[in-house]
């Protein structure tokens, strides 16, 4: 059984306050970059260490996990409240909820909104990819939003259909600065793709508004983002994952429910997806019977360790767990990994860079312990 992470690493200190500093033009660009690459090496030096089979460069260079193309997008810029009904639900303190009070994000994770035609002036991916792929001795893997989170998101009936006639439009366009966007990291030789599609798990319950809000329906809005993401992994030689998950922020999450209410839509269609990541760390995720609707030579990636607690869990019954998974997939074409990032966004969730280092290492005992 091999071990993964889904992506993003908790950021240290030095690296959050550095951050702040650039901001208010206090540190230099120059300072910053030497910042997140001690961060990097430590990401990656620590997921190695744990046994990771495939690591990512931790997602130290992002303020949140769709910086990697958002960030450097023109056409989305940043905007007020009450300019997108979308953005601002996605963002506020109603949409997110947690054991505890939510919260917002903070204000150093931009709200965003596309204004204008969309074009790719850098590529921050591919920046982080050549870094990181001279540090890593294990199987390096890079992240990428979805196209529909990335038009979803940011997408305002009023502000944005001056650029694009309606959100599928700017989805179509979004897919195609994405395939861009893998070109040149195949390119530059990488070899593991991930594309992150949280909206996906919107229809199950209560965030259906963020599609609705868009002028989609549920039927439609699954079709159209199955198909883009299928319209992205076509590029020979890489191993495309998928992660769909629940929403992930400071500890919260957007969605409560089992991945049974949109499995027969989602996972039959995801015919260039190679590995599944799914969340299945509490009892918001369900049972493991949707399992049944992925084509069994297909991985399934099963996130059984939470990254939203600083809690660390049994090995017993995380392997139990897995057990009750392999009765609907088989066992042969099982992973395991955390459920989501350890810091989707920024500031990262509640727990401990020692709690972290432990989780990792449970994943990595349990991904050996099973291949054995």
């Amino acid at each position: 059984m091999k071990s993964h992470v889904v992506g993003s690493l908790l950021r240290p200190q030095a690296l959050l306050t550095a951050r702040e500093q650039h901001a208010a033009g206090q540190l230099s660009s120059e300072r910053l970059r030497e910042l997140e690459n001690e961060a990097v090496d430590v990401a990656i030096a620590l997921q190695e260490a744990a046994g990771i089979d495939v690591v990512t460069d931790g997602e130290q260079r992002r303020g949140v996990y769709f910086d990697s193309l958002a960030g450097v997008l023109d056409g989305i810029t940043p905007v007020l409240p009450g300019q997108s009904e979308v953005l601002d639900a996605m963002v506020g303190a109603d949409a997110w909820h947690t054991e505890e009070s939510a919260t917002e994000l903070s204000d150093l994770e931009a709200k965003l909104l596309i204004t204008g035609r969309l074009a790719r002036r850098e590529s921050l991916a591919l920046r982080e990819f050549e870094y990181a792929s001279q540090r890593a001795k294990h199987p390096l893997k890079v992240t990428l939003p979805s196209p529909s989170s990335i038009a979803l998101v940011f997408w305002s009936t009023e502000h944005s259909t001056a650029a694009y006639r309606d959100v599928s439009e700017a989805m179509d366009h979004v897919a195609e600065l994405l395939r861009e966007e893998i070109s040149a990291l195949a390119a530059h030789g990488c070899r593991f793709i991930q594309v992150d599609a949280p909206d996906l798990t919107f229809p199950i319950n209560e965030a259906k508004f963020f599609y609705e809000a868009a002028g989609l329906d549920r039927d439609r809005f699954l079709a159209k983002s199955v198909e883009l993401l299928n319209s992205v992994m076509t590029e020979p030689g890489v191993t495309f994952s998928t992660h769909v998950c629940r929403g992930n922020n400071q500890g919260q999450w957007h969605t409560s429910g089992g991945y049974g209410a949109i499995a027969a839509q989602v996972f039959p269609r995801m015919d260039n997806v190679d590995l599944v990541f799914l969340e299945y760390d509490d009892e918001r995720s369900g049972g493991f019977e949707p399992l049944a609707e992925i084509p069994d030579d297909k991985t399934v990636v099963l996130g059984l360790i939470s990254t939203k607690t600083d809690v660390v869990e049994s090995r017993a019954q995380v392997e139990r767990r897995i057990e009750e998974a392999a009765r609907f997939h088989p066992l042969e074409n099982l992973a395991i990994s955390p459920q989501c990032g350890f810091a989707s966004a920024m500031q990262g969730n509640p727990l401990s860079a020692a709690t972290q280092r432990a989780k990792l290492e449970l994943v990595g005992e349990i991904g050996r312990s099973l291949a054995s």
